[in-house]
């Protein structure tokens, strides 16, 4: 495990290189493998990047707060580069904001029209990766997921909120399917899927199997490196 001073901030970086099997983890959250680091009483832990038709990249994040003191996840920190020679830096992308502006204008459109427009409270595939602070409902969102595959439910929740056809499946909440900002205390763990954008301006051609070069997921002054 490496560390060295950031650039432009007073950050301590902490690198998982795969190669370092001690420091750098594999373990397994819902079936999937995932890399894990963990200093001074704080875990992160990421999937294998997933990109999307759009050129973006997914990537399941989880934080978990296991010794004292509290945690702030501020996925808007969150970056991302790519595996161009100019190492292209992708940002944090709000994608739980995008589907909750869709979902508001599904209400808006159903509203007005008076059809059986797109019901919001439903979300295709049955489950997806929760979001947790702990509390009596952790349980409860764990239990749903089980079985779906995390990814490809992530993957057709983005395309069904695109239309306006209802679908049956169990209810899952932007909140609970993505990554977002929350407060952890000794105990507690957020989890969910966290996007990266391609540049508005970039000429890039992101290729379905192209992997990401590195990933910094900042927390608590700290930057947990993924390469």
């Amino acid at each position: 495990m490496s560390m060295s001073a950031a650039a432009k901030a007073p950050a301590i970086v902490i690198v998982c290189d795969p190669a370092d099997a001690e420091h750098c983890k594999t373990t397994v959250i819902e079936g999937k493998p995932v890399r894990e680091l963990v200093h001074e009483g704080t875990s992160v832990a990421v999937g294998k990047p997933v990109a999307t038709a759009d050129g973006d990249y997914r990537v399941f994040v989880q934080v978990r707060q296991i010794g004292p003191g509290a945690t702030q996840v501020r996925p808007k920190d969150f970056s991302a580069l790519y595996s161009d020679p100019a190492h292209t830096r992708f940002a944090f992308y709000d994608k739980a904001a995008e589907i909750n502006q869709r979902i508001r204008e599904a209400k808006q459109a159903q509203q007005t029209d008076g059809g059986d427009g797109f019901d919001t409270r439903r979300r295709p595939g049955g489950s997806g990766a929760a979001q947790n602070t702990g509390g009596s409902s952790k349980a409860a969102k764990l239990g749903r997921l089980r079985k779906p595959d995390p990814n490809e439910v992530a993957g057709r929740q983005d395309e069904a909120t695109g239309s306006r056809q209802s679908a049956p499946g169990t209810i899952v909440t932007p909140e609970e399917l993505y990554l977002i900002q929350s407060k952890l205390r000794r105990g507690d763990f957020a989890e969910g899927f966290v996007y990266f954008k391609n540049p508005k301006r970039s000429k890039l051609h992101v290729g379905l199997s192209d992997p990401l070069h590195e990933i910094d997921i900042p927390v608590n002054g700290v930057v947990f490196r993924f390469n």
